[in-house]
């Protein structure tokens, strides 16, 4: 049985993903995301600075769902000069019902985002990282190499949940790999669970970067998915159960 350490909000959609492929496996939701709401009272303000600044065009970097849905709900007021990206596919979807064009790369993660042309040649650019608090350094630093004008705008945060909430009752002994998707979810496991268990079983991420905070917990079995899509986990899933 695979265990998923998601976000409490995506157990379930990524649980249903795994059976509906015909895999055993129960989502764990160890964190969960919290708004915060002085951080969102102030965007107003902040969006319509955009339209006040000289640059010809921002770019909106947007990392989760969370961070869309707060796009969304001021989209009258962006100017016309924001050409935004989102991190992943379910982002992406958001931002588009919500009616916001936006580009999505082929890996949904940090990497995939820092490999599209459009974030390449930046020099002097402003861009705009609506994000969480804590996490996406590899973005931020990475942009700043670049040369770009970046500013994070953190409008939630992330907490562990006190008492987790799983898809179904299930043990560790059944438990024959784990699949998170952020550094943040495996410290919280390694919080929550004993690690003995946790560095024994198999894992897999989404990141070299996210491998190299399971191994220096202890993790030694990482297989590492091309993005953190549901799609591209169940992949790298059945691949591992054919060797």
């Amino acid at each position: 049985m695979f265990l998923l350490l998601r976000p409490q909000a995506k157990c379930q959609t990524s649980a249903a993903a795994f059976q509906q492929a015909g895999l055993t496996a129960v989502a764990c939701g160890l964190i969960d995301t919290v708004l915060d709401q002085q951080a969102v009272a102030q965007l107003p303000e902040k969006i319509q600075s955009l339209g006040r600044a000289t640059y010809n065009e921002h770019l909106i970097l947007v990392t989760s769902t969370v961070a869309a849905e707060q796009c969304v709900l001021f989209k009258q007021q962006w100017p016309n000069n924001c050409l935004f990206f989102a991190v992943g596919e379910s982002t992406g979807k958001l931002l588009t019902q919500g009616g916001i064009n936006n580009i999505v790369p082929k890996e949904a993660r940090t990497e995939g985002l820092l490999g599209l042309p459009e974030l390449n040649n930046i020099e002097n650019k402003s861009v705009i990282i609506m994000k969480g608090y804590g996490g996406r350094e590899l973005l931020r630093d990475t942009l700043l190499n670049r040369a770009a004008l970046v500013q994070e705008w953190e409008v939630y945060k992330r907490q562990q949940v006190a008492k987790p909430l799983s898809t179904q009752d299930w043990q560790e002994s059944q438990i024959s790999c784990i699949i998170a998707t952020s550094g943040e979810v495996i410290q919280a496991a390694f919080a929550r669970f004993e690690s003995t268990w946790l560095s024994q079983v198999k894992w897999i991420v989404v990141s070299e970067r996210i491998a190299q905070i399971a191994s220096t917990l202890g993790v030694k079995q990482i297989e590492i998915s091309r993005d953190a899509s549901d799609q591209a986990l169940i992949q790298c899933a059945q691949n591992m159960m054919l060797r």
